[in-house]
């Protein structure tokens, strides 16, 4: 995956948004895995240490005993700043260095953030899925393009005319399920459904990610852990060995 430079200027942000463009040209959405082979999902989130900047994680979850059995840890600074519709300009490089050393077990992803329900059909859900060439989902916690269409009583995102994203309240709040690629929104649906547990806010992969990315930032910034130990161990190692693995 190719870094994109510091953003610097509305030249440079015009050539991004162009690139997302292009990749919402060449997006493939249906369904390469048939539902009931599912069992391997990854979830990818990212928190920020004061020291070390982006913290990502990337899990890896047994469908069938909803068990955590593998993460993987990345960090690095970003490579431009927060821009609304870029972010995966800024989380994806260091996502998919995160998810890479999964990627040959894993056989769909999960992303906190969007897919098409994008304003250019490309949000980092899709960039990772073209990237990788395999299905991935993104779940956000808010709309960010499109608007709220209702169909036979359930909440949609529809922009241009299409449905990106099905909006489904999960422990009172509202949860953007949209496809990334090589998958349709229906199967998007039903597998994030399946992730799904009464005492989590988050699909259980991204729940993961988003808790040990948290863990480790905090540890990171309070000399707990060194990214030395990080590039030299298994994180799962890492997480038995000082009983962290307690999430």
């Amino acid at each position: 995956m190719v870094l994109p430079p510091l953003v610097k200027g509305s030249l440079q942000i015009g050539k991004l948004i162009l690139l997302q463009k292009q990749i919402a040209c060449k997006l493939v959405l249906k369904d390469v895995i048939p539902l009931d082979s599912i069992r391997f999902v990854c979830g990818l989130d990212a928190a920020y240490s004061r020291i070390y900047k982006g913290v990502a994680v990337a899990t890896l979850i047994d469908i069938h005993n909803r068990k955590l059995i593998d993460a993987n840890v990345a960090l690095g600074t970003p490579p431009l700043q927060y821009i609304p519709g870029l972010l995966a300009f800024r989380e994806a490089p260091i996502f998919y260095t995160a998810l890479r050393p999964l990627l040959h077990q894993c056989q769909v992803v999960v992303v906190d953030g969007h897919g098409i329900s994008h304003p250019r059909k490309a949000g980092i859900a899709t960039h990772i899925g073209m990237a990788i060439k395999k299905p991935t989902i993104g779940v956000a916690k808010s709309k960010l393009a499109g608007t709220i269409k209702v169909v036979d009583g359930e909440k949609y995102v529809e922009l241009q005319g299409q449905l990106v994203a099905k909006v489904l309240v999960h422990r009172n709040n509202e949860l953007y399920v949209s496809p990334g690629a090589y998958i349709t929104l229906s199967s998007a649906v039903k597998i994030i459904e399946r992730l799904l547990e009464p005492d989590k806010s988050l699909p259980l992969p991204t729940y993961y990610a988003d808790t040990l990315s948290k863990m480790l930032a905090r540890k990171l910034d309070k000399r707990v852990i060194e990214p030395k130990t990080l590039k030299q161990h298994k994180l799962m190692d890492i997480l038995r060995r000082t009983e962290l693995l307690l999430i």
